[in-house]
């Protein structure tokens, strides 16, 4: 009992799953880094000793934003050979990026599970939706929290 009163106590943001995948797709990206910077409490209270590097999503968040701006103005300011330089340096970011996304969203799916004590997420689908089906599940969790107040009052009876 005491063991989930401090889980519900650390409650991750709630938001649909539809505007995640809104913003993100809007934003190319840059909102995921948000989502995981806005979260740096809640996770770090889950955490203790486990680590997702907060570092390196703010500097993503400056690269993605500056990404973000170059797809819409580059090819107006830059030649054709300004152009083939920045593109390079945007793949080679890209996979920097995906890099840490598929580390932070496992390393927190271990944090998830380590807390709950049991098995939550799909493997797979977290390769496929990453944040998005992190954000469902935490959604579904808040849920069941709130669904366990509720009723327990009727289960004591």
């Amino acid at each position: 009992m005491a063991e989930t009163e401090h889980i519900n106590s650390r409650k991750f943001k709630e938001v649909h799953v539809g505007l995640v995948v809104l913003f993100s797709l809007l934003t190319l990206g840059v909102y995921l880094g948000y989502w995981f910077l806005s979260r740096r409490q809640t996770i770090r209270e889950y955490a203790g000793s486990q680590f997702i590097p907060f570092k390196w999503w703010r500097v993503f968040i400056i690269l993605l934003t500056l990404s973000f701006l170059y797809k819409f103005f580059g090819p107006i300011f830059l030649t054709p050979y300004g152009i083939a330089i920045f593109d390079s340096i945007d793949i080679i970011f890209s996979y920097y990026f995906l890099s840490i996304l598929y580390y932070s969203v496992f390393r927190l799916r271990t944090i998830l599970e380590e807390a709950y004590g049991e098995k939550l997420f799909a493997p797979w689908l977290l390769v496929l939706f990453h944040v998005w089906y992190i954000q469902f599940k935490i959604n579904r969790l808040g849920d069941v929290d709130s669904n366990e107040k509720v009723f327990a009052p009727q289960m004591a009876k």
